[in-house]
């Protein structure tokens, strides 16, 4: 048996042999390649937020505009907010479409905000009381996701929802942890840029004193207690920290909101941001990239511009 072994092992292959060889070397490099450029394409995560202003209005044209901007970004996880009519099955059918199989909904009533994976999601709590629209805490891979829309109307019941999620996270102990979704409300960082906006500061007055029951400013001055909220508890607003000039940061209002062109000059003097992602201290260091996507292929969408932000996966 030793000498067969020997024999054949000296036995030279012939050619349809070595053409068979060739073809099972290129399939195994072609596979592994491709391994490879999954493994990369996992390596981390891409995160959106969009208000899409009461559920695209029921207007087939802006949820098909939607759908398709979210396919060319192929994000790993979209939060939503005014999903208004919406049911878990229009949420999943919606995500269907850009390519997301898993789909959670806060609520079927009012202003529901909702998330959407590529990835399973669980579902750790969904909480009304206490909130103008909600509270929605999941979990995806190794991460706590926290979605919510704050009251658009008061900065003392917004500061309310702040303190009780900063609390709801201190509690619970999630270390690995991202807030996001329309908060109505703005960043210390973004004030020496907002503070020279007179309209929007007349804008604000005037409403606060059409609805006394109210209240969005703080008596004169705009409000910035309730990111502070956020900020002092250990969370990166990682878009205020990186993106420059502060114009780049507007997320509210676009031009579709007033039946304007996008780009028109009326709009520099009513722009905010309101629209955030925010990392807890553990998760900051992985972010990659940021970004508040405000050009005009949005225009027609929505009354915001989405939000978003690439970090590493700690779930490799």
């Amino acid at each position: 048996m030793k000498w067969m072994n020997n024999k054949m092992c000296n036995v030279q292959p012939n050619a349809m042999l070595k053409n068979v060889c060739i073809k099972i070397l290129a399939l195994i490099s072609l596979f592994s390649s491709a391994f490879s450029v999954q493994a990369q394409v996992s390596e981390t995560l891409k995160i959106i937020s969009y208000n899409i202003w009461n559920g695209f209005e029921h207007q087939a044209t802006r949820k098909d505009k939607f759908s398709d901007w979210i396919r060319k970004e192929q994000p790993d996880i979209v939060a939503l907010q005014e999903l208004v009519d919406f049911n878990t099955k229009d949420l999943k059918e919606l995500a269907k479409v850009y390519g997301h199989r898993y789909a959670i909904l806060l609520k079927e009533k009012g202003y529901p905000v909702g998330i959407s994976s590529r990835y399973p999601i669980t579902l750790i709590k969904a909480q009304v009381d206490g909130f103008w629209h909600g509270m929605l805490h999941v979990k995806i891979k190794n991460v706590d996701f926290i979605v919510t829309h704050l009251s658009p109307f008061s900065w003392k019941y917004r500061t309310g929802e702040a303190k009780q999620i900063v609390e709801y996270i201190k509690n619970n102990h999630l270390d690995n942890c991202i807030i996001l979704g329309d908060l109505n409300a703005y960043s210390p960082m973004d004030a020496i840029w907002l503070e020279n906006k007179k309209a929007l500061r007349n804008n604000l007055l005037n409403w606060d004193q059409e609805h006394p029951e109210y209240g969005n400013m703080l008596g004169q001055r705009f409000d910035y207690s309730v990111l502070s909220t956020f900020i002092a508890a250990g969370f990166d607003d990682c878009i205020g920290r990186t993106v420059f000039p502060e114009n780049k940061r507007v997320s509210f209002p676009t031009a579709t909101l007033y039946g304007w062109n996008w780009g028109d000059g009326r709009l520099a003097d009513v722009s905010e941001r309101l629209d955030y992602i925010l990392l807890s201290e553990a998760l900051s260091p992985f972010v990659r990239r940021v970004e508040v996507h405000n050009g005009p292929e949005l225009e027609g969408i929505s009354d915001h511009y989405p939000v978003s932000v690439v970090i590493d996966q700690l779930e490799k």
